[in-house]
């Protein structure tokens, strides 16, 4: 009869598990964190390092989901969004950070906010498409809370860091002008129904190719009423102002609907929950390995009862 020891069991189960690991299991946390690790990071320049910790904390990456790590000072801002953005909303220091990570053609944009007071998901969403931001994940945080309105900067920065594409300019400056109005609108009747009311003017603007400042003056009355939103006569004249813009951009409506089919009414309701890849992939390796350990403990004890039936008494 061959012997078998309670020690040779125990050695072969493991090296069973270990086997598990090396094929399936750690090749997949490999590939999975070598996709991840393709972010780009625009730090305001203005933080401190244990600022920049608690800004990375706050976002939920981690060292190895960056590729790069640039900086976006407060005069950037001023250059790029001074003539479409008053200088007061832009401010003196560059606190708020981007992280930007590039996602499959077509996938659209998934934003995330932290410590951003004004400025919602949603109206980040709009901005960054009029600037011809595409397919990406976009995290905006500050250590502290502050309005949002110059992290713009810092995620074209990033965006075109991790993309490999420069964007537009005018595009860009456009871009800071509707984050502006909106959140100058949003003054009056709230963040979230500023950001829904620009985003529905916006594709009505596109689908319908509307020029006319009088068409599109008439299309923001219709769209405010179906919302039950009061507007000021200066609200509306600066809304059609900005909305006869965007037809000098390359914008058409599928493109529009495309990538901003991430960005749903609960955007706003990310705020101040961790993002990233890196936190949901912990969670399902931890949870792969406990049931890896379980499935290990139970094995042992089968097998070495089973063991002590055989030996000898």
């Amino acid at each position: 009869m061959v012997r078998v020891s309670i020690k040779t069991v125990e050695t072969a189960a493991v090296r069973l598990v270990f086997g598990i690991l090396a094929s399936v299991v750690l090749p997949l946390y490999f590939a999975t964190a070598a996709a991840a690790a393709s972010g780009v990071v625009t730090w305001g320049a203005d933080l401190s390092m244990s600022e920049r910790t608690k800004v990375a904390q706050v976002m939920g990456i981690q060292p190895g989901d960056i590729t790069r790590e640039l900086l976006v000072t407060n005069a950037e801002e001023h250059a790029l969004l001074g003539k479409t953005v008053p200088a007061a909303y832009l401010g003196t220091r560059a606190v708020s950070s981007a992280y930007v990570r590039p996602l499959e053609a077509g996938s659209g944009l998934k934003i995330s906010t932290h410590n951003i007071t004004w400025v919602t998901g949603r109206m980040f969403a709009q901005a960054l498409v009029t600037a011809g931001v595409r397919d990406a994940e976009v995290i905006v945080a500050a250590p502290v809370p502050v309005s949002g309105t110059a992290a713009l900067t810092g995620i074209f920065k990033a965006f075109e860091a991790a993309a490999g594409q420069e964007l537009s300019r005018s595009a860009k400056e456009l871009a800071g002008e509707e984050l502006y109005i909106t959140r100058e609108v949003g003054e009056s009747i709230g963040q979230e129904d500023a950001g829904r009311l620009i985003e529905m003017v916006k594709r009505e603007v596109v689908d319908r190719k509307l020029t006319e400042r009088e068409q599109i003056i008439d299309a923001i009355r219709r769209i405010a009423g179906e919302l039950d939103i009061s507007l000021s006569e200066r609200d509306i004249g600066r809304i059609a102002s900005l909305m006869s813009k965007p037809q000098r951009l390359d914008l058409w409506l599928d493109d529009l609907e495309k990538q901003l089919q991430q960005v749903s009414d609960s955007v706003s309701q990310l705020a101040g929950q961790q993002t990233g890849l890196r936190g949901s992939l912990a969670t399902w390796l931890q949870q792969l390995l406990d049931l890896l350990a379980r499935l290990l403990e139970q094995f042992l004890s089968f097998a070495a009862g089973a063991v002590r039936r055989l030996l000898p008494g």
